[in-house]
């Protein structure tokens, strides 16, 4: 539990740190290219099939398939990275989250001023069929804006459930 040592308070320590599950990590991002790229390609292979002869086209389909290809492998290489350095958990007084590509970052959020949380199983978690899911924290503070609850989420987690019902008890002995 190494990982978070240099933000931990000489009074604070780990409880219980979580890895996401690698193939719902990857496939979220690899899919989210991939929906990306059809999305914005879309309206032009219409338009040319309309206006153009058909050597245009095949040479429009072939380009859109080199540029996913190469998506896909930097979003892959990308996600490893991004994957070995996140981690999450939590502590005897907060929320932790590590994430980061070339650097290390951290967020947190204080267990005391946690005023929500929630579950979500998603059709990615069903998918990949590893009992997986998100759980999302949240506070007065934070709202639903950019740097609001999507800052404070566990994505991935297995048995999300489980997880949520021992962090729950934490937080209720904490708050008592």
């Amino acid at each position: 539990m190494e990982s978070f040592k240099n933000i931990l308070d000489s009074d604070e320590y780990i409880i219980n740190e979580y890895k996401p599950d690698k193939r719902k990590f990857y496939l979220t991002r690899i899919l989210s290219v991939l929906f990306i790229v059809i999305f914005l390609s879309f309206p032009l292979m219409v338009s040319f099939t309309i206006f153009d002869p058909f050597d245009i086209f095949i040479n429009l389909i072939i380009t859109i398939l080199i540029i996913l290809f190469v998506l896909i492998v930097l979003t892959t290489l990308l996600s490893k990275y991004s994957y070995e350095k996140r981690l999450y958990a939590y502590t005897n007084k907060r929320i932790l989250i590590r994430t980061g590509i070339v650097g290390v970052d951290f967020k947190s959020l204080d267990i005391k001023a946690i005023g929500a949380s929630e579950v979500t199983v998603d059709l990615i978690d069903k998918l990949v069929r590893r009992n997986t899911g998100t759980i999302k924290f949240g506070s007065h503070v934070t709202t639903t804006s950019t740097t609001g609850i999507k800052s404070f989420q566990f994505v991935g987690i297995k048995d999300p459930y489980d997880v949520y019902r021992e962090i729950k008890k934490y937080m209720d002995q904490v708050n008592k």
